[in-house]
């Protein structure tokens, strides 16, 4: 397998694992605190393999330092879209938006070229995701949480783009992935125990279960995406990944009992050509 090919497995997989931690957030009692023990797993984890790794340079500080930034603002968006909106109608959302600004950012900042076909089978996904979000009708309460992932599928764009930068300045790969969900995973768990103590220990008492299983979930997804970065084209990857919406509509039907059917099909189908464009545009 060629490093393109090997991208393209690890994101598949981390498809897979983004969709289960996010339905883990989604169904929680309390987002926000499910989102704090999720985050607070992957910072044990990380702490504990520190010694593994080398001190990161400024250089590459500064990366995780923008990126964390950028993080806790997608996070703060996305508890706020599942608080107020459906897993299968927000998650669609915030997941289509990326890529093209991904695209975008990468051909402008990164210098980044796709070729017809594999821009071809970013759009095509894109198409596929977003056409999720009109599986159920629009009605004027749905107005808040879609605003909510539009952002939060913005933030997503801008530390996908800054996090390739780094994990391709880094010393390894290993290095970037563990000191930025350190730092990263700090946020959301400081502001459950200062603003919520006594929730954050009932939540920790009664599902802490489900915070270790997010937080597993969550740390190798995306350290999966962020070896895929070092491998292949960030806007493709980033298209990639976002399949996950296919999971996540399964997800959604399973155990949020949200409605699949026909449309989500048709949606699925389009998904799965456009990631047969971009394999074959290797």
């Amino acid at each position: 397998m060629d490093n393109s090919d090997i991208a393209i497995t690890l994101v598949l997989i981390s498809a897979f694992m983004h969709a289960t931690w996010n339905a883990v957030v989604r169904a929680g009692s309390s987002r926000f605190m499910t989102l704090a023990m999720v985050d607070a797993t992957a910072l044990v984890i990380c702490l504990a393999a520190l010694p593994l790794v080398n001190v990161p340079s400024l250089h590459v500080a500064g990366y995780v330092l923008v990126s964390v930034v950028l993080n806790t603002v997608y996070r703060l968006f996305l508890i706020k879209a599942y608080e107020t909106g459906d897993f299968g109608q927000v998650y669609p959302i915030m997941r289509g938006v990326p890529p093209v600004l991904v695209a975008l950012f990468s051909y402008f900042l990164l210098h980044e070229h796709l070729s017809f076909q594999a821009m071809a089978g970013v759009l095509l996904i894109c198409a596929g995701i977003i056409s999720l979000t009109f599986v159920r009708k629009m009605t004027a309460h749905l107005l808040k949480p879609i605003m909510m992932a539009i952002c939060a599928g913005v933030f997503i764009a801008a530390y996908t783009v800054v996090d390739a930068k780094g994990v391709r300045a880094s010393d390894t790969v290993l290095q970037y992935i563990i000191y930025l969900t350190v730092f990263q995973s700090i946020p959301i768990p400081l502001l459950a125990f200062c603003k919520e103590r006594s929730a954050l220990a009932h939540a920790v008492r009664r599902h802490w279960r489900v915070g270790v299983l997010g937080g597993v979930f969550y740390l190798t997804s995306y350290g999966l995406v962020l070896f895929a970065l070092s491998l292949d084209a960030v806007a493709k990857v980033s298209a990639l990944r976002e399949t996950s919406v296919i999971i996540g509509a399964i997800i959604a039907a399973l155990f949020f009992h949200e409605r699949f059917g026909w449309r989500r099909l048709l949606s699925a189908f389009v998904i799965v050509c456009g990631i047969i464009l971009i394999k074959v545009s290797n």
